[in-house]
């Protein structure tokens, strides 16, 4: 899952990077048809992935399934285990500090509720990408079934709520923090578009 994330993530920040590529220089945008099925690619490509992460059904790997099994399991993560990942390095003192940041000071264990809220946090943030990908892409189902496609601030949303759950439950479960699973090229992916991508005297510029 931290993988496919990343992914996700990475396909993100590239798609709102080339938006402002086109805000630079609006010239790209005509004609309009490369733009277009780019935005209506990264728009069905990332819908489908968040819709994995979201899927609740038994043979799923999905973010929202290991939740919903953590919730089948009480007191599944509880502070002594957690405590136990950091002994020795950097030591007890810090598991308990962070297990009482996360899950609440003195509290022994992940509470039910908690589990609750960060299963719905998932389904509404997702909601309208849910039933796009099944209404539309999975299934071809009349127009009228669904009122209205998601935004791209919708696809935004669900990304960084499944960002922030997946990086507290891998925390818990690994004792292994970090803010996001958003990584840092290590490169300018943009260099791919500071040369012409089809050079003057190729046969596929006609009239050069």
């Amino acid at each position: 899952m931290r993988r496919d994330l990343t992914s996700l993530l990475a396909s993100q920040e590239i798609f709102w990077d080339l938006q402002e590529v086109a805000k630079q220089n609006p010239k790209v945008l005509l004609p309009g048809d490369f733009f277009g099925w780019m935005c209506s690619n990264y728009v069905a490509t990332v819908s489908i992935g968040i819709r994995s992460f979201t899927d609740q059904s038994n043979s799923s790997h999905s973010l929202w399934r290991m939740l919903y099994e953590i919730l089948e399991n009480p007191g599944i993560i509880e502070r002594a285990a957690h405590v136990r990942m950091y002994v020795p390095v950097p030591g007890a003192e810090y598991g308990h500090s962070t297990f009482d940041n996360v899950v609440g000071p003195g509290r022994a264990f992940l509470s039910q509720q908690a589990i609750r809220t960060d299963l719905r946090r998932i389904e509404d943030s997702s909601e309208r990408v849910r039933r796009f990908v099944n209404k539309r892409i999975a299934h071809r189902n009349s127009p009228g079934k669904i009122r209205r496609l998601p935004r791209f601030n919708e696809i935004d949303a669900a990304l960084r709520t499944l960002d922030e759950i997946l990086c507290k439950y891998n925390l818990l479960l690994t004792a292994q923090g970090m803010a996001s699973l958003r990584a840092t090229f290590q490169h300018d992916w943009r260099h791919v578009l500071w040369e012409p991508w089809i050079p003057k005297g190729s046969p596929l510029r006609p009239g050069d």
